[in-house]
Formats: C-alpha cells, structure tokens, sequence
C-alpha cells in the first residue's frame, strides 16, 4: 500500500492485494480461517448478486449484522457493487434503526431472518442465511468508479434529535489507512482485532487496514466487546498484534485481568473518541512493550485527524493529542475565524482529504459545519465545535467541546437529541439532558418539567421505558429528576451550569455499604444480594429485576466494581462474561447460582 492509495478505490486496493497474495489469512472468526482468495470470491459473489438486484453506482445499502465473518463480507460487497455501505448495530432500538434507514434511504437491506424479522425495514431485503447464493450474472463488479464515489455512509447523534449521516468517499478512508500504515507498520503476519461496533468510525481500521496490507482481521464474538477476559484470550490466542479501542476499555482491559499479565505480543495499541489520561498510559506502558498512540478526529474527519504517540521513560504528564496526519490541514481559529497564535485556544477547524462530503439530506447543516472561503485556507474545513491549543512542537493539546455535545464512553453524544427524544414521552412538558463528571464516571442526568396531569412519581420509570426503545445505550441517562421547572439564566436562557452543579450534588459521596453475605443457596437470597451490590454501585434506591444493568448507568468501570463485591461475597473468581451476558439482577444471580453448584451458567 503506498502513498498513490490515497488517490485510488478501495476496491481496486483490495482486489489487487488479494490477487497478489491470495492464500494469506484475512478473516479469522473462531476457529474459522478465510483466506484472501476465499475473501475475494465471497465478496465478488455477494456483489454480483446486489448488481443483479438493481444496486448500481452511487447508491446506499444498509448492513444489520452481527459482527461475523458475514458482516465483513457484506460491507466489503456493497463497495465492490459501486455502492456505499451503512452499517447499523443490531443492538440499537429497531425503531431508532428504522427511522435512520428511512433517512438514508438504502437501495436494500443486507441481515439474516432473524434481522429481518426483528428490524421489519421499510425498504427491500436480501437476507443471507447461510445458504450460498446462486452465481451472479455478472461475476465480477467493474472497479472503474472515481475514487470521490461514496464508499461510507455513517451515522452520529444530532443535536436536533435527528441522527446526521456523514458521507465519506473511498479516497478518505484509503487516505486515513495510508497514514495508519505509515506511523505503524504492518503486513503479513500481523493480525487487527476487530471488535468495536459499527457505529463507531473505528471499526474501518480494523476492518479495511489490515486487508489492504495482507495482515488478518481476528473478529470478537458478538456483545463481547466489552468483555476484557474474552478480548484478552483472543489477543493471545490469535496472536493479535493491533488493537484500537476507546480509553475506558483500556482502562477496564488493565483493570479487569491480573496486575502481573502482560501484553508483550502487541505491537501496536491505538486509543481515540475519548481523553487519554496520564496515569492510564503509564499503567499501560508497565505492562506492555507495544507503543501507545493517541488519536483525535470526529467521524466527519474518517476516523482520526491527528495522532500523538505516548513516550516512554519518563511517561507523559500530559497527554496530546498529536500533529495533523498526512494529507490532512488542523487550523486553530477564534470566532472572527482568524488563526490564534501558538499556546491560545482555538476551534479545531480540519481540512485534507479525509474530510466528508457533507451531511445525507441535510444542505443547511453541511453548510453550517463544512465551510469554505477562511482566509489563509484553501478547501472545505469542517468546523468540529471542539477547542485545542497548538504547542511549541506543533503537537495539538485538546482543551472540550463550546456546545453541548459530550462524549460517553467514547460515543459522541448530542445532549439535543437525547432532549427531543424525551419530549416524545408522554407527560414530558420541558426536558434538559446535561453529562456530570469527569472522564470515566461522566454520566448523563436528565431533567424533566412534566405536564399537570402527569405522574411525577411514575415519570422516570416511564421514560426510562420509553427511552430504551428510541435511543441506544450510551445515550440513555444514568437518573431522571422531575423539577416544578427548569433553571435559566439572567438572560433567560437554559442554566446547563447550575443544571451540572445539582447533577453532581446528588450523587452519593460515598457508595452505600455493600450487603454482607449471608445464605446463598437459593434463588432469593442470590437476587438481594446482587440487588444492593448494583445499587451501592450504581448509588440508585431501587431497581427492578429485569432492569438491564447498563441501561441504568452501568459502564465498564463499574462492572468491574460489581464484579469485585460479588467474588468477594462468594469467596471465588467470576468470569466478567456472566455479568456482559446476562446483565438484568434476575439473568445475573442465575448464572452466580449455578457458578456455586459448579454448573456451567446457561447462555
């Protein structure tokens, strides 16, 4: 892959390197091995066969699927037919899901039945179940497009409450995979995990880098992303020697797997989407020889604008987000637009090639964040909304957002969206939606006026409700406070500062003590002691059964904290999975009851 790849299509970069080397690994999923050459002839046919049912070029074609090896295939497929792929994450609400297909408003559909059956799209369907489609008629998809053509198609929260899709052509994401390359080189041998979801632009790295230079994509196993011991045993298992991923699953990574465990097989760890904190990276360097590399960039940009790789000896007292990438410009301007001079803030304004052509349907919004004619500038900048200061060395220093977007767990959230979705529910008068907290405990508290005849005591449960079923999990706030009305300021308008100070004041100082074991032999005494661990952690009063433990401010850290009271109280080790996979208090004392009968839990 050289440096003309930022000028070509992804397609032809793959298929070239396919033919080169068609008998490398390119897919591993379990104990499954797909080879370049196999790659290419599934790819190939799934293309021909969306050819033969009217995609052509320049159209969408929405994928909703597990990750697996066929997840990979399709998404590949839909650039081989010309077209640009739009991924969405089966575990998203299906009518939040549906709503962004009618928006983008795909060509078809590629899932399985039970994706069928379950999303029920507005458009037409190919559902793939294993069985293998007939031959295409036309076996080989032409390659000719221009390298400008839509290859990504990728959707992020808006601050309307309407999610904006982000169209991003082949010649950014090929760009965005030569500056990989060029700052961490890889090849055969080497192996990318893949398990990040696909609604997160990070997941193109692990997808497209590694098969555009002959390495191998290891694929985790669906809703185990967050699952440190499952991730931990692929990367040693599958000899992964890349991994990206968002700082706080870094963090749960190091803090879930035993102090002495080491991840000396890594050479390469790439963390984006959320800060990087000091310790966190002098943590890692302890227990890894691999080079720890800090990127910034929204999804706008195609995965990262800029990168900063941590130095050793000494470990960085603060970390920075790097200089521009190649083929990429970073202007830091005041409100005039006018550059500000080194070491004062400045809006991140991006330029170069990974830029994005602009919003899907949306001409006012583009030209509202994609602008032209700044003075000393040449091109399309996208105007982020996020503040840094430019050091001495040229290495940028992020400094947060001027508006109200935040991000949770490394998902980009517009508090907007999450308020206008709240407005939906019904008895919802006035709803503000402000993040408290800093780093891996911000959290997300939501702030409601409701209508006279409402329920203020049955409010919050009912959202929460109703909220589930519009919004995905990380924009789900973490408590719902029903106010007589909301706070503004001397000027009338919304006051987000005393908002946050009330949101901070009622968390617990502490948490509340942790129940003390007692019989656990039956299924009721299991419930009530899990029951008052989560709400320790989680510093609720109460919670329900069938309550989804991520759904009511569960994160990584405080699994981790649960998980620790529960080995603790059990006097024995459990695996972080019973809790991923079964995270309701009902699901989760069933498989801790059958760990202490010596029973394999149920999956």
């Amino acid at each position: 892959m050289t440096e003309a790849a930022a000028e070509a299509r992804l397609d032809r970069l793959l298929l070239r390197q396919w033919e080169r080397e068609p008998d490398l690994p390119a897919l591993i999923h379990g104990d499954v091995v797909v080879t370049a050459g196999e790659l290419e002839d599934r790819v190939l046919a799934l293309a021909g066969a969306l050819r033969d049912r009217g995609v052509v070029d320049g159209d969408r074609v929405a994928v909703y699927q597990p990750r697996s090896i066929e997840f990979v295939v399709s998404v590949l497929a839909v650039v081989f037919a010309g077209a640009a792929h739009v991924a969405f994450d089966v575990g998203d609400p299906p009518e939040r899901t549906r709503h962004e297909i009618e928006d983008c408003a795909p060509r078809l559909v590629i899932t399985d039945p039970h994706g069928a059956a379950r999303l029920d799209p507005p458009v037409p369907v190919l559902s793939l179940d294993g069985r293998r489609l007939p031959p295409p008629r036309t076996p080989r998809p032409h390659t000719d497009g221009a390298p400008e053509a839509p290859a990504v198609v990728l959707f992020t929260s808006g601050s309307t409450g309407r999610p904006k899709a982000s169209i991003i052509s082949h010649a950014a994401v090929a760009s965005r995979m030569v500056a990989f390359q060029s700052g961490h080189p890889m090849g055969p041998g080497d192996r990318v995990l893949h398990h990040t979801t696909c609604t997160f632009d990070l997941y193109l790295a692990e997808l497209y880098w590694p098969l555009l230079v002959g390495a191998a994509v290891v694929i985790a196993e669906p809703g185990r992303q967050r699952d440190a011991a499952h991730l931990a045993q692929l990367i040693r298992d599958a000899h992964v020697t890349t991994l990206c991923c968002v700082p706080s699953l870094l963090e749960l990574f190091l803090l879930d797997r035993d102090g002495d465990e080491r991840y000396d097989g890594l050479k390469y760890v790439i963390v984006g989407g959320e800060a990087l904190a000091p310790d966190l990276v002098r943590r890692f360097h302890a227990r890894s020889t691999a080079s720890l590399t800090n990127i910034y960039g929204p999804s706008e940009c195609t995965v990262f604008a800029t990168a900063w790789t941590c130095p050793r000896h000494p470990d960085p007292d603060l970390v920075l987000i790097g200089p521009p990438i190649p083929d990429t410009t970073v202007h830091l301007l005041d409100e005039n637009r006018q550059p500000v001079p080194d070491g004062q803030p400045g809006e991140v304004y991006i330029g170069g090639v990974g830029v994005a052509d602009g919003y899907l349907g949306r001409p006012e919004l583009t030209a509202e964040r994609f602008v032209t004619g700044v003075p000393g500038t040449e091109g399309r900048l996208y105007r982020t909304g996020d503040l840094a200061r430019r050091h001495a060395d040229g290495a940028l220093e992020f400094l947060g957002r001027i508006d109200h977007q935040v991000k949770i767990r490394g998902v980009r959230v517009e508090t907007g969206e999450i308020e206008a979705t709240a407005l939906r529910c019904p008895g919802v008068r006035q709803a503000a939606v402000v993040a408290a907290g800093d780093g891996s405990d911000k959290r997300l508290y939501a702030f409601v006026v409701p209508e006279p005849d409402a329920d203020r005591a049955a409010l919050p449960d009912e959202m929460r409700e109703r909220l589930g079923e519009w919004l995905p999990q990380a924009m789900l706030p973490s408590a719902i406070a029903v106010l007589d009305a909301l706070p503004l300021t001397q000027n009338g308008k919304l006051d987000r500062r005393l908002l946050s100070e009330r949101a901070l004041a009622e968390r617990p100082a502490s948490p509340t003590p942790l129940p003390a074991a007692t019989d656990l032999s039956t299924p009721d005494r299991m419930e009530d002691l899990v029951s008052g661990i989560w709400r320790a952690v989680l510093g609720v009063p109460r919670l329900a059964r069938d309550e989804d433990f991520f759904d009511i401010g569960g994160d990584s850290f405080r699994a981790v904290q649960v998980m620790g009271a529960v080995q603790d109280a059990l006097g024995r080790k459990v695996p972080l999975d019973v809790l991923l996979r079964r995270p309701t208090v009902q699901m989760f004392s069933a498989g801790l009851l059958a760990l202490t009968k010596n029973e394999e839990p149920s999956r």
